[in-house]
C-alpha cells in the first residue's frame, strides 16, 4: 500500500467502536462520537463530520456525558477536520493544547531472529530480557512528551488478543537508561506511545525493530513534534496530517483509579502470587488435594455435593461470592481476581457490573479448569477454587459470615473447616 491508502485506512477507523478496549474502560457511541470513559479521565473520538452536522449540539452532548462522571476529557481535532469543530470546542470552554504531526511508517521486509540471544548492551525488547524489566519502571518517563499514549496508561491498558504492549529498553553498563513503548491496539496500525529520548539513533533502532517484527506486521502510527518528529522522519516515517488536542474539565473531582484494572505481571500479579504461595503454602498440582493450608478461619465446600438441581452452578456460586465481597470489603477497596499462570485483574466491586460502569473482569469463583481466586491485597479474606479437588475455600471472618448460609444452602455442609 502507498501512504494515501494507509491514511485512508486510518480515516476509516475514526469513529469506529474498537474491537478491543482496555479493562475498566466503558465505550459509548453518541452519534458520530465514540467516547471512552476511564473513570479517571475520558476521550472523545469521531469520524470526519459530514456537512450539515450540528457541531455545537455534538459538543454539548459530550460535555453532558463527561460531566455526569466528572471526567476530564481530551478531544483530538485533525488539521483537515471542519473548522467549525475547533470553533465550537473553544466556544464551549475547551482549551487548545499541543499540536503534533501524525506520522506513518510501513512494515519493513525481513524479520528479527528469535533464536539468538540479544547482546548485553544496546536496545532490548523488555519481554525478552526479563532480568532488566524492573529497571524499566524505575526510569523517569516523561521526556520528550507529551506522548501519544503515556507510559503509565499503556501499562495499565494491559494486553489483548488483538495486540500487546511493546517496550524497548536501552541498556548501558547493565542499567536501563531509555525506554520506548508502542501498542498494537487498533489493527492495522501499531501506535507508538512515546520515547524517553529523542536521540535519532535510539528512535531509529526502536522503530526499525517494530517495523521488522513478524509478530506485529503492522504499519506504525506516531504523533510527534520537535526533535522527535525530526527523528521519526529520519527513520523513514512520512507525515500524513496534523492533530491538535483540546481539553475540558467539568465540575467535580474525577476518580483517582480505574474501576477495573489489568494486573501487571512484574509489579502486581507476580508479587501477589508470591505472597499467596508463602502465606498459604500453595502447592499447585492436580495430585495435591488440598493444595493450600486452609487459613483460620475458613470453610471448604465440595462443589458437587449439592442435592438439588442447579441449572447454572457457576453463576449462582459467583453471585453469592460477589454479594459477600460487597459486604466484607471496605468502600474503595479493590478485590483481586487471579487465574493461575494466566492474566489477573483487580476491580472495585462497587464500581463494576452496574449501569454506566465496566463489567467485572475475570471468570468468577467457580474453578473452571484452573485455580481461581478472589482476594484482597492484604490476603485477609478471599476464595480459592480448586479445579481438581472441586472445592471452594472461603476465608476471613466477615466474608465467611456473609456467604456461609447461602453456600451451605447451595452446596451442603462444608467438608472442612478451621476456626
Amino acid at each position: 500500500m502507498d501512504m494515501g491508502e494507509w491514511w485512508a485506512m486510518h480515516e476509516g477507523l475514526r469513529g469506529r467502536v474498537p474491537a478491543w478496549h482496555p479493562v475498566g474502560v466503558v465505550v459509548e457511541v453518541d452519534g458520530p462520537v465514540v467516547r471512552r470513559h476511564y473513570g479517571t479521565h475520558g476521550t472523545a473520538e469521531h469520524a470526519p463530520l459530514v456537512p450539515g452536522t450540528d457541531t455545537a449540539a455534538v459538543v454539548r452532548s459530550q460535555q453532558k456525558a463527561f460531566t455526569e462522571r466528572a471526567e476530564q476529557v481530551e478531544w483530538k481535532v485533525y488539521g483537515h477536520d471542519s473548522p467549525d469543530l475547533a470553533q465550537e470546542l473553544t466556544a464551549a470552554g475547551f482549551t487548545p493544547g499541543w499540536e503534533r504531526s501524525v506520522l506513518i511508517a510501513a512494515p519493513l521486509p525481513g524479520e528479527q531472529p528469535t533464536d539468538v540471544a540479544e547482546p548485553r548492551e544496546g536496545v532490548h525488547n523488555l519481554y525478552r530480557v526479563r532480568g532488566q524489566a524492573e529497571r524499566a519502571w524505575e526510569v523517569a518517563v516523561g521526556s520528550p512528551g507529551p506522548h501519544a499514549a503515556p507510559y503509565a496508561e499503556m501499562i495499565a491498558d494491559g494486553s489483548s488478543d488483538e495486540g500487546d504492549v511493546l517496550i524497548e529498553v536501552l541498556l548501558e553498563d547493565g542499567i536501563v537508561t531509555e525506554v520506548a513503548w508502542a501498542h498494537a491496539d487498533e489493527p492495522p496500525f501499531a501506535l507508538i506511545g512515546g520515547f524517553t529520548s529523542d536521540d535519532v539513533d535510539f528512535v531509529r533502532v526502536c522503530t526499525d525493530r517494530w517495523r521488522q517484527s513478524s509478530w506485529l506486521n503492522h504499519p506504525l502510527l506516531a504523533e510527534a513534534d520537535g526533535l522527535l518528529r525530526e527523528g521519526l522522519l529520519a527513520a523513514g516515517f512520512t507525515e500524513a496530517a496534523t492533530v491538535r488536542s483540546y481539553h475540558w474539565s467539568p465540575p467535580g473531582t474525577p476518580e483517582t483509579t480505574r474501576p477495573a484494572q489489568f494486573l501487571d505481571w512484574l509489579h502486581d500479579d507476580g508479587p501477589l502470587w508470591d505472597r499467596f504461595y508463602a502465606d498459604f503454602d500453595f502447592r499447585p498440582s492436580a495430585a495435591n488435594r488440598p493444595a493450600i493450608t486452609d487459613p483460620v478461619p475458613s470453610a471448604v465446600w465440595n462443589l458437587h455435593s449439592h442435592h438439588r438441581i442447579v441449572p447454572d452452578l457457576p453463576a449462582e456460586l459467583d453471585a453469592i461470592v460477589q454479594r459477600g465481597l460487597l459486604i466484607a470489603t471496605e468502600p474503595g477497596e479493590f478485590v483481586h481476581w487471579l487465574d493461575w499462570n494466566h492474566d489477573g485483574y483487580r476491580y472495585d466491586p462497587r464500581r463494576t457490573d452496574v449501569p454506566g460502569r465496566p463489567p467485572r473482569p475475570g471468570k468468577g469463583a467457580y474453578p473452571n479448569g484452573d485455580y481461581y481466586l478472589h482476594l484482597t491485597d492484604d490476603l485477609r479474606l478471599g476464595t480459592f477454587g480448586h479445579p481438581w479437588e472441586q472445592t471452594l475455600t472461603v476465608w476471613g471472618p466477615k466474608l465467611l459470615a456473609a456467604v456461609e448460609a447461602d453456600l451451605t444452602e447451595l452446596l451442603g455442609r462444608p467438608v472442612r473447616r478451621r476456626v
